[in-house]
Parts: structure tokens; sequence; C-alpha cells
């Protein structure tokens, strides 16, 4: 799976050799995922079929998932990316279900990969952010792990706004692609 700003644009760099299988083959067409619903913050839902592509060398098929998305996720990035803030902020995973109208259980879910994976998103936050701003001040020390978690993804998302002029982006895409599409799971060990 690779995740990706523009699906267009990912199909430019694939066409042009760019974006290559980690094998180091090339990738071709090989149709589309499945359609999925993505329930987005405001409650819509929006259709989802990600572009599928096959190396020319390991015959590996791979999907490109939009940053708008998480991998096994119903809903967007930007509902989870709101839960996310809340819960930094203090609030309960039964607050948070009833103030974006998620079923608990999906909340507490959320809230629980992510405190799992705080350390780890945490540190690629901050790697992050130096990598794109090398003169970057120390981060505020935060009452939880998932509150610095969510500190230091921003601070990578304002770097990498500010570096490399992603105006107009959603901050949780950009947080997708600071986190490789990791933001509540498949963390690594280490």
């Amino acid at each position: 799976m690779f995740v990706v700003l523009d699906g267009r644009s990912a199909l430019d760099d694939i066409a042009s050799g760019e974006l290559c299988c980690p094998c180091g083959g090339l990738f071709r067409p090989w149709g589309h995922a499945r359609v999925r619903l993505i329930r987005q913050l405001d409650g819509s839902h929006a259709p989802l079929q990600p572009r599928r592509m096959v190396c020319t060398v390991c015959r590996r098929t791979h999907v490109l998932l939009p940053a708008s998305s998480l991998p096994r996720r119903r809903d967007s990035v930007e509902s989870i990316g709101a839960a996310l803030l809340m819960a930094a902020n203090g609030n309960g995973h039964r607050t948070i279900a009833a103030d974006l109208d998620r079923p608990e259980s999906t909340v507490r879910n959320w809230l629980r990969r992510a405190r799992r994976g705080a350390a780890w998103l945490n540190r690629t936050g901050i790697m992050a952010a130096y990598e794109f701003d090398p003169g970057h001040g120390p981060m505020a020390v935060r009452a939880t792990p998932t509150a610095e978690a969510v500190d230091a993804l921003g601070y990578a998302t304002a770097a990498a706004v500010r570096r490399l002029g992603l105006v107009g982006l959603s901050p949780w895409s950009i947080i997708t692609m600071v986190s490789r599409g990791r933001l509540l799971g498949g963390f690594p060990d280490g």
C-alpha cells in the first residue's frame, strides 16, 4: 500500500518511473480496489475506489490509498483526527463519540490504538518536524503521550506546509503522509 496526497500526480510519477515498487520494479495499472464508503466528519459518505498497481518484477500488487483515508478504516482521517484532538485536550471517548456522532466503541478503539502507538507517532512527528525545519525549537511537554504525539505531528505538518508549500491541503492528510498511513496502527517495532 502506498499513501498518496494526489492520485493523479502519483499516476504521473508511476508513468515516469519515479514511484516504483520497494523491490525496484516498475508498476503498471492493475484495476481498482473495491469501492468503500468513507464516512466524513459531517456524517455524509463519500465513495472511495483506490487504484491498484502491480509490480512488473515481483508481481505483487499495491494499492494507492489517498491520504484522506486510513487503511482499514471506514471514517475519514479528518473524523479520526478530530477525535484525537479532542482526546489530546482531555475529552473522554463518550464525549467525543457524542460530539462526532460516532459509536462509542469506534471512538474508544481509535483512542486505544493511538495510545498504543503514541511513542512511535511522537518520534515520527519530532523527526519529521526537524527534517522540514532544522531550526525548530523544543516541543512542549503535554499531560499524556497521546497529546504529545498529536502535538509533534502538528508541528511536523506546520513545518511541511512552510517548507513544501502544501497550502490548501487538509492538515490531517499531511499527518497521514508524515505517519505513513500508520496513525492508528501498523506501528513498526522499536
